[in-house]
């Protein structure tokens, strides 16, 4: 095969600028500090550089849930505490009342409204847009401040914090501080809208209120001589269920105790016989075991909350190590070290002088002509 002198000239021309591409390469390097700048300089290490990329991004959404369903659950943990000091100050308020006249238990009546007007804030707590308890219903108040009905949903909102890692994120008002109704039961199945005890009226309902919708029940036998009895009326489909007397709704509700304990120290005890008055001292004994139960109760949800908060803490640290060990990787890949540097730099200052030569030999060969070989 013949080699032209063009064919010399076109090869000596692709090996320039082949090093010159190269230097050029390689003082991008230096200037970016990157061994990599586009994925045509190594594919393969490209790929792993998408994937740590991808990792590190996917990171960062979990500890993004991860600080919001803390600021929740602390707002829970804070509206908890608050809860629990109110019912111990109810709790409190009963040991004072033996003795008092009926005009100082009206007094601490109203007292207990105030409260339970407080119970109904931190129930209806807002974090930003959402109301803290409300569960997926979280863009309504979830305790209806008239009838004490819990509007929201009963659920759990469970978020990813990690690969095959979640949690609960929030804790539902239904849980503690009131509960869903059936539908047909009366207006104050949480809140009595009545006046009160009136015997005249309904001599075996300890309040009037309840005596037209719910079935006899009947405090001489069932409540005052097993005042420590445990009264449960009927299904939740019956409004019976509802009852005012229902120490199940009564000791795991909080609406319902401080509605409970605010109407025991309502009652006038004018008119009414002795027994009837040791009923009423009955009624606010059983408030001051519903608030203690719903105290450790209280205390209760207030540790699962703590759990949690520990697990996220816990999650946050282990996905920050993750993270730095991603972000290692990916700068092994991609950043140049010192010795990365220094071989570069060697490698330009050959890759030039191989240049030069290469100048230096073509252009010999160029200024050859036919008379040189005469």
């Amino acid at each position: 095969m013949r080699i032209t002198t063009k064919m010399i000239y076109d090869k000596t021309l692709f090996d320039m600028q082949t090093n010159v591409k190269q230097i050029w390469q390689w003082h991008e390097q230096l200037s970016t500090g990157q061994k990599i700048n586009r994925p045509s300089d190594n594919s393969s290490a490209m790929t792993r550089i998408i994937g740590y990329k991808d990792r590190l991004n996917e990171i960062e959404q979990y500890k993004r849930t991860i600080a919001t369903t803390t600021i929740n659950l602390n707002a829970t943990n804070t509206a908890l505490r608050s809860l629990k000091d109110l019912l111990q100050t109810a709790k409190n308020m009963i040991i004072k009342i033996n003795g008092m006249t009926q005009e100082d238990r009206n007094i601490y009546a109203k007292q207990v409204e105030g409260m339970k007007q407080s119970i109904i804030s931190i129930a209806n707590t807002k974090i930003g847009e959402r109301y803290l308890f409300g569960g997926f219903a979280g863009d309504k108040p979830p305790v209806d401040s008239q009838t004490g009905f819990y509007q929201g949903t009963n659920d759990q909102i469970i978020v990813e914090i990690g690969k095959g890692v979640s949690i609960s994120s929030n804790m539902p008002g239904s849980d503690i501080f009131s509960f869903n109704i059936t539908s047909g039961v009366p207006n104050d199945a949480v809140f009595s809208n009545g006046s009160g005890y009136d015997p005249s009226t309904n001599p075996n309902e300890f309040d009037s209120t309840f005596g037209a919708i719910f079935t006899g029940f009947n405090p001489n036998t069932t409540y005052v001589n097993n005042p420590n009895q445990t009264y449960s009326a009927g299904p939740p489909a019956q409004a019976s269920y509802y009852d005012f007397n229902n120490s199940y709704l009564n000791e795991n509700y909080v609406l319902r105790a401080i509605n409970f304990f605010q109407e025991s120290l309502e009652v006038d005890p004018v008119g009414l016989t002795p027994q009837q008055k040791t009923q009423i001292d009955l009624r606010i004994d059983k408030a001051y075991q519903y608030f203690e139960k719903l105290i450790q109760k209280v205390s209760q949800k207030e540790a699962d909350v703590s759990i949690r908060l520990v697990k996220l803490k816990e999650q946050n640290d282990f996905l920050t190590k993750l993270s730095a060990d991603n972000k290692d990787y990916l700068s092994e890949e991609l950043a140049m070290t010192p010795d990365d540097i220094a071989k570069t730099n060697l490698l330009i200052q050959m890759k030039e002088q191989s240049l030069q030569s290469l100048r230096k030999v073509s252009s010999d060969f160029m200024k050859t002509s036919l008379f040189d070989f005469i």
